[in-house]
């Protein structure tokens, strides 16, 4: 007959194959291998799949696809739904430039002012070179 332990199949079940679904239980003896057999297992597991018939075949599920994103807007708006500008309406509606004050004497120094200042004086220095090591340079360099 049997050699203990063996698997027994039912179907349908938890394990999903790609035409059917099905369950397998190992047995160890022969009252046990009985008792499953009475309740509707089977030795193989063709037989336990012919036996269930069409409601051994899983259903697929389809997953819903996600929403999708809006487009990132440009300069501010979606350039499809941007509507075209006729050139009189920009000239009419320009904004006016931005007159800038000038810098007071008393603002700190910047960095293209310690370059052009460092370049004049013929200073090396990178882009490493912190603002008050070359505000040093300058200085001992003018001393």
């Amino acid at each position: 007959m049997s050699r203990f332990p063996c698997f027994i199949f039912r179907a349908p079940g938890a394990i999903a194959r790609a035409r059917y679904t099905y369950d397998s239980m190992a047995v160890t003896n022969a009252a046990q291998l009985d008792q499953r057999l009475a309740s509707g297992w089977f030795l193989t597991l063709d037989e336990a799949i012919k036996s269930a018939g069409v409601s051994a075949i899983p259903i697929r599920r389809v997953r819903p696809k996600p929403p999708r994103r809006p487009s990132k807007p440009l300069d501010g708006i979606n350039r499809r739904m941007a509507k075209p500008v006729a050139p009189d309406a920009v000239s009419k509606h320009a904004p006016e430039p931005v007159l800038r004050a000038a810098p007071d004497d008393d603002a700190p120094v910047t960095r293209e002012e310690l370059a052009t200042k460092a370049k004049e004086l013929g200073i090396s220095f990178d882009g490493r070179t912190s603002n008050r090591k070359l505000i040093k340079l300058i200085e001992a360099a003018l001393a």
